[in-house]
């Protein structure tokens, strides 16, 4: 868990749970844009014993003043999770919420949400403000309950929720996305598995473009209502092929594929730009296909600010 401090005036603490890959990209944001010191303070995912402590220790560490946003950006399931795997997350944020309202008491405290278009949209198209979430597996069914649960909580003083769509970009954790997925296989020489189709129908975002966004949110809150559900995509879908032709027309190397027999991940996806939050910007997909492979071909440190 990071703590970050931005600003002199009128102080705002960050506490930021999950470094991923979204996770890295806000704190860079944060540590780019304003002025901020940080502090690392442990919080141990899978020891409950632990945890209280650990919590006492953060809420030591908070100035005596100024308001607090808990930045949640921890989920580890991607979207093969079970049931019960959603729900140990669902559980832990749980216990993260109440500790945010906890605070609560005693300052504002705002809290802001990772969720994902992904697990609530899939299968849907042409998704706009009024279409409804109908997950069809357990990663976004537990979406959804993490949603409800922090619309439910009362005590905060803000409630802020993003749902990005199909998230790519340069981090330490596992999960990278299909665009970098497919660079650094290529410029490495190996084989990508992919779960759908050539065919199938994805909004491709930047995960950079998900830190600057969030960062903005929590250092300058927009007048309007204190509970907010933002869709973060690009609004203009591309199909597996595409991306891959993109590729390849960098990179002079060959593409090695494999496509499952049964694809477990196939069904299109697409978000009409009407939808999206009027201050986003989403960087277009062959320029950030262009930004990842600058990155790899500049030795980019993994994580790294």
């Amino acid at each position: 868990m990071r703590l970050l401090r931005v600003g002199n005036r009128d102080p705002l603490t960050v506490l930021l749970f999950g470094l991923g890959l979204i996770g890295a990209t806000i704190d860079r944001a944060l540590r780019q844009r304003f002025e901020t010191t940080t502090v690392d303070l442990p919080y141990s995912w899978n020891d409950p014993a632990r945890r209280e402590g650990e919590k006492t220790a953060i809420r030591a560490a908070l100035p005596l003043t100024g308001r607090v946003a808990l930045v949640w950006a921890g989920g580890q399931n991607g979207f093969g999770a079970s049931d019960a795997e959603m729900q140990l997350e669902t559980a832990l944020l749980a216990e993260i919420v109440q500790f945010a309202v906890a605070l609560g008491r005693e300052r504002a405290v705002d809290f802001h949400m990772m969720s994902s278009a992904g697990g609530l949209f899939e299968g849907q198209t042409h998704c706009t403000t009024e279409s409804v979430p109908h997950p069809l597996r357990p990663y976004g069914r537990g979406k959804l309950a993490q949603e409800t649960l922090l619309l439910a909580t009362e005590g905060l003083s803000r409630r802020v929720i993003y749902r990005p769509s199909s998230v790519y970009g340069m981090t330490q954790s596992k999960r990278i996305g299909l665009v970098t997925a497919l660079v650094s296989n290529v410029l490495h020489g190996r084989t990508t598995r992919i779960t759908g189709s050539p065919y199938t129908l994805r909004d491709f975002l930047l995960a950079d473009d998900i830190g600057q966004f969030v960062a903005q949110q929590i250092v300058s809150p927009p007048p309007g209502p204190d509970n907010r559900t933002h869709l973060l995509a690009s609004g203009r879908s591309a199909s597996v092929f595409e991306v891959i032709e993109r590729i390849r027309s960098r990179i002079d190397r060959p593409v090695f594929l494999q496509y499952d027999s049964r694809p477990t991940n196939a069904g299109d996806m697409s978000f009409l730009p009407s939808a999206l939050p009027p201050d986003w910007q989403a960087t277009p997909l062959a320029s950030g296909i262009s930004h990842t492979l600058a990155l790899f071909r500049s030795g980019f440190s993994w994580g790294r600010a």
